[in-house]
C-alpha cells in the first residue's frame, strides 16, 4: 500500500511542479527507475559501495521490498538446497549449527536463512516499525509538497 501509495502521490506531485505533462511523465520513470535500482533487489545491499549507500537510504523502494520480503520469509523452515560455491552454501558449511560439510551435495538450510545471507544481513525484521515510520513520513512529505505546489506554483499569466 505504501508503495503504490508514493508513487500515485509522486505522480501528482510532478504533475504539479511541472507544465508539461510529458515533463512529469519523464520525471515519474526517472523516480520509478532510480527507486528500482536502489531498493536492494538489483544490486544487492551488501555489494553497494559507500558512495552508493546515500540513494539506498533516501530511496523509499528500498524500505518497501525489505519489509515486504521479510514479511514473507521471515521464519520460513522451509528447505532450501544450496549448490557448492554459492554464498548460501558457504554459510551453511561455516554455521556449526548446521551439519553440512565441505564437498556435501546435500546441504539444505531454511528460506529465512536463505533470505539472510541474500542480502547480507541487511534486511532484517526487526526494521519493520521503522520502515513503516518512514514510509509514513514520506507519504506526508509528498503530500505536503504537493500542496505547496498547488497553492503556490501558477502556469497561467
Amino acid at each position: 500500500t505504501f508503495n503504490f501509495a508514493l508513487y500515485s502521490y509522486s505522480g501528482q506531485l510532478f504533475v504539479c511542479l511541472v507544465k508539461p505533462t510529458a515533463t512529469a511523465i519523464i520525471l515519474c520513470s526517472i523516480f520509478i527507475g532510480i527507486n528500482n535500482f536502489f531498493a536492494g533487489l538489483i544490486v544487492r545491499p551488501q555489494f553497494m559501495s559507500s558512495f552508493y549507500q546515500v540513494p539506498y537510504y533516501m530511496c523509499p523502494g528500498h524500505y518497501v521490498y525489505e519489509s515486504m520480503t521479510l514479511a514473507i520469509f521471515h521464519d520460513d523452515d522451509r528447505t532450501v538446497l544450496a549448490n557448492d560455491g554459492s554464498d548460501f552454501y558457504d554459510f551453511l558449511v561455516s554455521d556449526p549449527n548446521n551439519s553440512c560439510t565441505v564437498g556435501s551435495t546435500d546441504c539444505t538450510g531454511t528460506v529465512a536463512q536463505y533470505t539472510d545471507v541474500f542480502f547480507g544481513g541487511e534486511y532484517t525484521y526487526d526494521h519493520q516499525t521503522r520502515n513503516a515510520i518512514i514510509l509514513g513520513s514520506l507519504l506526508v512529505l509528498t503530500r505536503l509538497l504537493t500542496w505547496v505546489a498547488l497553492e503556490y506554483i501558477r502556469f497561467s499569466n
